[in-house]
């Protein structure tokens, strides 16, 4: 019997060499004229979130239920493989802490304690505020945000993908493939080179904006245990820490490297988490996320289609269209990665999981942490709610793990978790960088070790640049004025699933 020739796998070196001039066309601006950069794209950024608010809630609420139409309509069952008996490549629980970390980053730690301290001060739906109520709402606000509309978004880019991938044995890690059903042979043109390098500026700012939410926080842990001061110094050393982290897990690949640093940023991240929830007021941190998540429930779909087109308050765009934006920028690198760790699983399996894994981790950590949080300001031991609004996140979250019982080691925890976790993404992000530069990628195989270092180094360059010279938020700022041109090919998207899935299974 002949073996079968596997297929050679050839990196794109045209792609790097694009990819890395538009890292630097995209940086030197920012480098060059900071203030002006800043000033244009804040502008850029307020007209888009106010002109095109109802496109970015329409798609996210469309999102979800499109995912879950087709989740539990007859197409749910199709398996994700050309083999009809294969098993899954990962288990649930490896699968599944690969997709919650490289979804989340370290943010989610850092906004589920302190999300509702804004909304505590700034209200949705004209309600008052600081008042009792705002407790729960605040609260609800920040589980809806990180809930089922999010991880919508990154399922959609991950059936299409993994839908021609698997099942049409189209060999090619492209978004722009994943947009053939609705544009046809454009994608082979400049339009399809448009939504590939698109989708690269994208990840790139999407890093930006999770690594100027983590670092801070890492930093603030480490120069509280270690007794120093925070400086751009200690961040640029977190940040080399984390190249370093996630270069040898990259190379190492995709289940010795990158599935081994989840579950120990999963084992680590879960312990603080269930730290707070036992040694702080057990029963209120239970009772309000009950409340909490009623009050989201009740109130989903009204939450999802408020632009506040009457009173104009603003938090609507700076809020909501803000993280949809967010989660759009991330949605085809998320929809890349998943789609090459859910081979042999059913479409059904893999929307219930992102979905289920996702909403839940998600939902767990606001409900603990900011629970504690809520507990703090309403026992007057620490006005949270105020350090956030004045001082920033990463100053109020660190103030608030010093109110626990050991709260050094705690600290020196959220370092760990957070420079773990901010890895993990960053390593994901790598790979499916790696994969994107990659001519064609049969199932099972893994791009070229060179090819993920480069790619390594390449996503820590433009971050840790624009840390240094104070244009990080610029970057994460253009990161959501991408999600708009996404937002158009996310609906591209749904429509050549539709349209692949309608001809196979006539």
């Amino acid at each position: 019997m002949v073996e079968p020739i596997a297929t050679p796998i050839e990196t794109n070196r045209q792609m790097q060499v694009i990819s890395l001039l538009i890292i630097f066309a995209a940086a030197i601006p920012l480098v060059l004229f900071p203030e002006d950069s800043a000033t244009a794209i804040d502008a850029l950024f307020k007209w888009v979130t106010h002109t095109f608010d109802f496109v970015y809630l329409a798609v996210g609420l469309g999102a979800l239920v499109f995912v879950l139409g087709l989740a539990f309509s007859r197409y749910g069952e199709i398996k994700l493989s050309a083999d009809k008996h294969a098993a899954p490549e990962f288990t649930k629980f490896g699968w599944g802490t690969m997709v919650f970390l490289a979804g989340i980053a370290s943010g989610l730690m850092l906004w589920a304690g302190t999300e509702w301290g804004y909304h505590f001060a700034w209200t949705p739906f004209g309600l008052e505020a600081k008042s009792k109520e705002m407790y729960t709402v605040g609260q609800a606000y920040g589980i809806f945000h990180w809930g089922p509309t999010a991880w919508a978004m990154y399922c959609v880019p991950t059936i299409a993908m993994s839908y021609i991938y698997y099942v049409r044995q189209k060999h090619i890690y492209k978004i722009s493939e994943a947009c053939r059903g609705a544009l046809g042979d454009l994608v082979d043109g400049p339009v399809g080179t448009f939504i590939n390098y698109l989708f690269i500026l994208g990840v790139l700012g999407a890093s930006a904006t999770s690594l100027g939410l983590g670092t801070p926080m890492i930093g603030g842990a480490l120069a509280e245990v270690l007794g120093v001061s925070s400086s751009v110094y200690l961040d640029m050393a977190i940040i080399l820490t984390c190249t370093a982290v996630f270069t040898v897990s990259s190379g190492l690949g995709l289940t010795k490297g990158i599935k081994r640093l989840s579950t120990f940023a999963t084992v680590v991240t879960l312990a603080i988490v269930v730290y707070v929830l036992l040694v702080g007021p057990t029963k209120f941190i239970l009772g309000l996320g009950m409340d909490s998540l009623g009050y989201m429930v009740e109130n989903y779909i009204r939450m999802s289609t408020w632009t506040d087109s009457v009173d104009k308050s603003g938090f609507p765009q700076a809020w909501t269209v803000f993280y949809w934006a967010w989660w759009v920028a991330y949605a085809p690198f998320m929809g890349m990665f998943v789609t090459r760790i859910s081979r042999g699983r059913t479409i059904r399996e893999v929307i219930v999981g992102m979905l289920s894994y996702g909403t839940f981790g998600c939902a767990l950590f606001y409900i603990v942490l900011g629970g504690y949080g809520i507990n703090l300001q309403m026992t007057e031991t620490l006005a949270l709610s105020e350090l956030v609004n004045d001082k920033g996140v990463a100053p109020a979250i660190l103030a608030m793990f010093k109110t626990l019982p050991l709260s050094g080691l705690v600290l020196l925890a959220v370092a760990v978790s957070g420079i773990v976790m901010l890895a993990t993404t960053f390593d994901s992000a790598a790979y499916v960088m790696a994969c994107a530069t990659t001519r064609k990628l049969a199932e099972g195989q893994e791009p070229q070790r060179s090819n993920r270092l480069f790619w390594c180094f390449a996503i820590a360059i433009l971050p840790l640049a624009l840390l240094f010279l104070g244009g990080l938020k610029t970057m994460q700022t253009t990161s959501v004025i991408i999600g708009l041109p996404l937002m158009v090919i996310m609906v591209l998207m749904m429509i050549s699933t539709l349209k692949f899935i309608k001809e196979d299974h006539a």
